[in-house]
């Protein structure tokens, strides 16, 4: 018995892992790496127990959950042996791993498109200022929100709790039905808002029912990375369209599109709002070609002066808009819930998508949100915030602008999280964003959201999660890296 176990169990009885599970994996690990060859003789549990100074119970458990996994088996009259059926898959492991090679690991041609696509972010980090698209977390009502939560669970429904209503919660989509009908003049019924995950997923699941492989899709440019991502995965062939004051321009010569994505309310990333004029020709352009448009309805509920213009799916009477939206960026990023509106249509083979894609949200959160909007929290979490933010972006704004007298070229936009400052003639947005990193200062270079060749050069810096007080020290490192 001495032998048996000599070099192969070693009990710390101080250690966080029970007795139990360390024998197990000491065992276990022994017979996989050839320590206990096939046909090796185990001790009986009381010896072992003996042997070892534990419980005889914490044997049998170990010895027990070894045997129904196969690495042990019981013999009339030999007693508990090591099993001879494993051995030569165990000698061809054992060999496999002390010449310490492992699988050459390749992407599919779907995987290499979407990872192609690098979206920096913090890594669950405190938010540090300037990174884009940070609401400020802290402002969240999280006393009224653990409240309903808190409620809404205890009030869950058997059917709530099973595998029912994929597209989302009955009650959820009706608050929400009547909370973008009001506020952002959608024309549709709860049946078809489809409630997802993130915007992100529901961009993914819209690409990917509607867009084959080498289909062409217009995107805007500059454009938002993650609606690139979404429709390099579903294969299309991408477009870039040029945004110019007025948003994306339909109106230059480009290949005919299976779908235009757009972003039309508060255009990321320079939050320019396309005006009627150009909604309309958007829409005529779209019918002319027979492409689908997809509504990304970025940031529309911050704008600072006056209502939110209402969305280019509300002026579309063919249902040839699909629209999409998030509460990510109105509350906070960990609730995890976006939305799409679809036409009717599409109703069934997207529910049938997204029940097979498994991108679906807890009833409770979905329930707690409903009530969040019906006892008119949303909007008044909506209302302080948008004074909040419009106070930290002139902070901001005000100080970019003294830096350089001005040369840095400051474009503020109407509403928003975030804004951009040009840089000085011959300057490079990445190597900006290199030396502000060094000092502590996160922001995003302006280029990487093109996808031709013609970039412009400026810094994507979001005000919207950071106090005053954080935004005039980053500022001091802004000016930090500027020419004297």
């Amino acid at each position: 018995m001495l032998d048996v176990f000599s070099g192969v169990v070693d009990l710390e009885r101080a250690a966080p892992v029970s007795l139990y599970r360390q024998l197990y994996e000491q065992l276990r690990g022994a017979i996989l790496d050839g320590r206990l060859p096939a046909g090796t003789r185990v001790p009986s549990s009381r010896a072992m127990a003996a042997q070892l100074g534990v419980a005889r119970n914490t044997v049998l458990a170990a010895v027990e959950q070894l045997s129904a996994e196969g690495f042990l088996e019981a013999r009339r009259g030999s007693g508990t042996l090591v099993s001879g059926q494993l051995s030569a898959g165990l000698t061809r492991a054992a060999r496999k791993r002390s010449s310490g090679k492992r699988p050459a690991y390749s992407l599919s041609a779907t995987g290499k498109r979407l990872a192609s696509v690098i979206r920096t972010s913090d890594g669950g980090e405190t938010p540090k200022p300037f990174m884009p698209g940070i609401p400020d977390t802290g402002a969240f009502p999280a006393t009224i929100w653990a409240r309903l939560l808190r409620r809404e669970t205890q009030r869950l429904q058997p059917e709530a709790l099973a595998y029912g209503w994929t597209a989302g919660h009955p009650r959820l989509r009706e608050v929400l039905c009547a909370h973008l009908r009001e506020m952002r003049g959608i024309q549709a019924g709860p049946e078809q808002i489809i409630v997802t995950s993130t915007a992100q997923a529901a961009l993914d699941l819209l690409a990917r029912a509607l867009v084959d492989a080498g289909e062409k899709v217009w995107i805007e440019e500059p454009g938002y990375l993650g609606a690139r991502a979404a429709f390099l995965g579903a294969g299309a062939e991408l477009v870039p369209v040029r945004v110019d004051a007025h948003g994306l321009n339909p109106n230059g010569k480009h290949p005919r599109p299976r779908a235009i994505y757009v972003t039309p309310s508060h255009q990321y990333p320079t939050g320019r709002l396309m005006p009627l004029a150009r909604r309309l020709e958007l829409l005529d352009v779209a019918e002319r070609h027979g492409a689908y448009v997809i509504e990304d309805d970025y940031d529309s509920e911050f704008q600072f002066q006056g209502r939110p213009v209402a969305s280019l799916q509300g002026l579309d009477p063919e249902g040839r808009v699909l629209y999409v939206g998030t509460f990510s960026k109105i509350l906070q990023p960990g609730l995890r819930v976006g939305y799409t509106v679809v036409p009717s249509a599409l109703v069934d083979p997207l529910t049938r998508m997204q029940r097979n894609t498994g991108q679906i949200v807890p009833a409770a959160i979905q329930l707690a949100l409903a009530a969040f909007i019906e006892e008119g929290h949303l909007r008044a979490h909506v209302r302080r915030m948008c004074t909040l933010y419009e106070q930290r972006q002139r902070v901001l704004a005000e100080g970019l602008s003294g830096l350089l007298d001005g040369q840095l070229g400051v474009e503020k936009p109407a509403g928003g999280m975030q804004l951009i400052a040009g840089l000085p003639e011959g300057w490079s947005d990445v190597e900006a964003v290199k030396a502000l990193a060094a000092r502590g200062v996160l922001a995003r270079a302006v280029s990487g959201f093109y996808l031709g060749t013609a970039k412009r050069q400026g810094l994507l810096l979001g005000f919207a999660g950071y106090p005053s007080g954080a935004i005039e020290a980053g500022l001091k490192e802004i000016g930090g890296i500027l020419p004297s």
